[in-house]
């Protein structure tokens, strides 16, 4: 039974780096890899416990880890907004209070994402995987594996590259204490002043504790989290590339075996329908999270730029606001660019089918089948949630003109 158990807690464990280990076997021997990225980002925030779908709900002691995250961030942003007053005479450190807070919101909100709609991610996750996994035709097997190892490739390595960021802002933001004036690495208000060290010295290594936890802890749950939201963006963008190179593939069959032509393009039709679907059920389930991804991002950019302006005379404080506005700013730049690649690729399918049209059977119903396709792709897939843009490059743009635009009238107004 012991052995059961050990076995078990080192098969949980495994999934933390089982994504590294097909990575490595992708990489080095072009092996295909097993699952997408986006499973992988599924296992991991299990292995954390932060991800109660159905089967995690089970555990007792899941559920009362789930609660425990729930109230530990909630306590950490409540003793944040308790030391906001104290900051009121200080531009700089009122800055500094208010991106924390808005971080600890789009944290609490994201929680709560998951604990309700974990089930709805599963739906969605399990789809793309099938849709990862499936046999593809000998024609263009080939084209398709090495477009989807390279997706899983580029994914993780962008998934490293955020690893190591937020390892060095980790760092910054916990080190602030021995480096500025900073007491502990978040500027707070506990009961009973438990937050001085000159009063209670044992309580404030307690705080100091409690507050590298919440972020180390956070950070890593918010990564994944993030991680596999924005490569289901990514995951649908490359099975629309797919579709454009099936559809390519149909020109390489002869024409004059109708059947056999027939029987792939109602495979695609199918394909296709499926690739829609899965875009509407994202934005249904991912509405409330596109809408705070966007006003989050929208904020923290802006509001670490102007402190960042602000405190340009003073390097060493103007530095931690402009490590925040580049993490920001990247964060909002990658949500965008996965999004504009849904959009730039259903685009293209009415490209690839309509060379299809030119080289298909000379039959009124293959060539009607035909530009139903072409008519349906027309219409560009993208990831957005009404009254907000899209998630797409002129959004991109949009946004990062606002924020230079409110950014210039508060400095007039400093001024």
């Amino acid at each position: 039974m012991a052995d059961c158990k050990k076995s078990k807690k080192k098969k949980s464990w495994r999934r933390v780096y089982e994504q590294a280990i097909d990575y490595w076997q992708v990489l080095r021997y072009q092996k295909h890899p097993k699952h997408s990225s986006i499973y992988y980002n599924r296992l991991q925030l299990s292995v954390l416990c932060i991800y109660p779908n159905q089967e995690e709900r089970r555990s007792p002691i899941r559920r009362i880890w789930h609660k425990f995250v729930l109230a530990q961030i909630v306590t950490f942003s409540s003793t944040l907004l308790c030391a906001l007053p104290e900051s009121s005479d200080n531009i700089v450190n009122l800055g500094q209070d208010l991106l924390w807070i808005i971080g600890t919101f789009y944290l609490i909100f994201k929680w709560h994402f998951l604990y309700f709609c974990a089930d709805n991610v599963d739906e969605v996750i399990d789809e793309i995987d099938k849709c990862h996994r499936e046999l593809k035709n000998e024609r263009t097997a080939n084209e398709i594996r090495a477009q989807q190892r390279n997706l899983f490739l580029v994914e993780s390595t962008l998934g490293l590259g955020w690893h190591i960021g937020i390892a060095m802002f980790n760092i910054l933001a916990l080190s602030q204490p021995v480096w500025t004036k900073q007491k502990l690495p978040f500027h707070a208000v506990y009961p009973f002043e438990w937050h001085d060290p000159e009063k209670h010295p044992f309580a404030h290594v307690f705080v100091y504790v409690y507050q590298c936890f919440v972020l180390n802890y956070n950070m890593t749950c918010i990564l994944y989290t993030d991680l596999l939201s924005s490569h289901i963006f990514t995951q649908l963008g490359c099975n629309l590339k797919i579709m454009c190179l099936e559809l390519q593939g149909l020109s390489k069959l002869s024409r004059e075996n109708e059947q056999l032509f027939r029987q792939e393009l109602y495979r695609l039709v199918d394909f296709h329908q499926r690739i829609i679907s899965l875009v509407d059920r994202v934005n249904k389930v991912f509405y409330a999270p596109m809408i705070m991804q966007m006003v989050a991002a929208f904020l923290l950019v802006s509001l670490s730029t102007f402190v960042s302006l602000v405190a340009r005379h003073d390097p060493t404080v103007a530095a931690r606001f402009v490590i925040f506005m580049i993490l920001s700013f990247l964060h909002l730049s990658y949500w965008c660019f996965a999004g504009d690649m849904v959009t730039e690729q259903s685009q293209k399918v009415a490209l690839a089918a309509y060379d299809v049209y030119n080289w298909s059977p000379h039959k009124p119903q293959i060539q009607r089948d035909v530009m139903f396709v072409m008519q349906r792709a027309q219409l560009p897939l993208s990831m957005a949630a009404s009254p907000f843009p899209p998630f797409n490059l002129f959004s991109y743009m949009a946004i990062l003109k606002q924020c230079y635009s409110i950014l210039t009238v508060l400095l007039e107004s400093l001024d």
